[in-house]
C-alpha cells in the first residue's frame, strides 16, 4: 500500500467514543477514560461557528465555512474547506488518489500551498480535505465570544477564497450569494484533551451538541495523526481494536460538522 505522492498531505483518524463511559455528568473523561488515554488537562479550548444557508447550499457542493477563535485570544480563524468522499473506508490508495484527480478538476491539488490537505479516516468514511485558512483581528469580543452574524457574513465575504467564488459547478458570484444570505450553525464549544494510547500521540476532544430531537448531548471524539495513508489505515484498525475491548468505540462515523449543519 503506499502513500499519496506529495509529503504536504496530512493523515488522520477520526474515531468516536461513547460519552456514557467515558465521560462523568459533567462532560469530563472519568478516572478510568484519563488512565487508560493518558488524558492532561485541556491544552485548548475553542469555539466554534459554521456559516450556510437554510438549506445548506455549500455543504451540498462539499464545501464547509468555520469561524473558530482558540480560547480567549484576540482574533478569529477561518476556515474554507472543500471536502471529498473516498470510495470505500479510505484503504485502497486507488480510491484517494482518484479523488485527488476529481478534485484537481477544481484546481485543488497538494501543489497549491493556499490549501492544506487532509486525507481523514474514521469508522467506514473516508474524505479528502482541501483547507484554506485564514486569520482576522476582531477586537471587542468577551471571552468565550464570536462574531454575531452580520460581522460574520462580512469576514466570510472579505476572505472568501477565490476557488470558491470561481466554483465551477456554479454560476459566477453563486459562493458571494450563498454566503451573503447565511446563517450561523452552533456555536459549539470543544475541550482538547492531549494523550496518548499505543504508544501514539492522541487528542480527546469533546463538545455539547443538539440530537436530532433538540436534546443536548455530548459527542466524544479521538483524533490522532499519521505520516501515510499505510500508517493510518494500520492505526484506526489498532485503535479500533483497543477501544472496543475497553467497550467505549462507538460504531458510527465521526464527522460533527453534518450534525451541527443539520440543527
Amino acid at each position: 500500500m503506499s502513500s499519496l505522492s506529495s509529503a504536504r498531505a496530512v493523515y488522520q483518524v477520526k474515531l468516536l467514543l461513547d460519552p456514557e463511559q467515558v465521560l462523568d455528568a459533567d462532560g469530563l473523561p472519568t478516572e478510568a477514560a484519563t488512565a487508560a488515554l493518558c488524558l492532561g488537562a485541556p491544552g485548548r479550548v475553542e469555539v466554534a461557528q459554521y456559516m450556510d444557508d437554510a438549506g445548506q447550499s455549500l455543504n451540498g457542493q462539499g464545501w464547509i465555512v468555520r469561524i473558530r477563535r482558540h480560547d480567549d485570544e484576540n482574533r478569529i480563524r477561518l476556515a474554507y474547506k472543500a471536502r471529498f468522499d473516498i470510495d470505500g473506508d479510505g484503504t485502497e490508495p486507488a480510491a484517494v488518489r482518484r479523488v485527488m484527480e476529481r478534485a484537481g478538476g477544481y484546481n485543488l491539488g497538494v501543489g497549491d500551498c493556499s490549501y492544506g490537505v487532509q486525507v481523514n479516516l474514521s469508522h467506514t468514511r473516508a474524505t479528502v480535505d482541501f483547507t484554506n485558512k485564514k486569520c482576522r483581528p476582531v477586537p471587542g469580543l468577551a471571552p468565550g465570544e464570536l462574531p454575531g452574524l452580520e460581522v460574520s457574513r462580512a469576514l466570510v465575504l472579505d476572505r472568501l477564497p477565490g476557488k470558491l467564488a470561481k466554483w465551477g459547478a456554479k454560476p459566477v458570484g453563486w459562493a458571494e450569494s450563498v454566503a451573503a444570505s447565511s446563517r450561523l450553525h452552533g456555536p459549539v464549544r470543544q475541550a482538547n484533551y492531549p494523550g496518548r494510547m499505543l504508544d501514539h500521540a492522541m487528542e480527546t476532544q469533546v463538545s455539547r451538541l443538539r440530537s436530532a430531537s433538540g436534546e443536548l448531548t455530548w459527542f466524544t471524539e479521538i483524533t490522532a495523526k499519521a505520516r501515510t495513508l499505510r500508517e493510518a489505515v494500520e492505526l484506526r484498525s489498532d485503535m479500533m481494536g483497543k477501544l472496543r475491548a475497553e467497550g467505549w468505540l462507538l460504531e458510527r462515523d465521526a464527522f460533527k460538522t453534518d450534525l451541527i449543519l443539520g440543527r
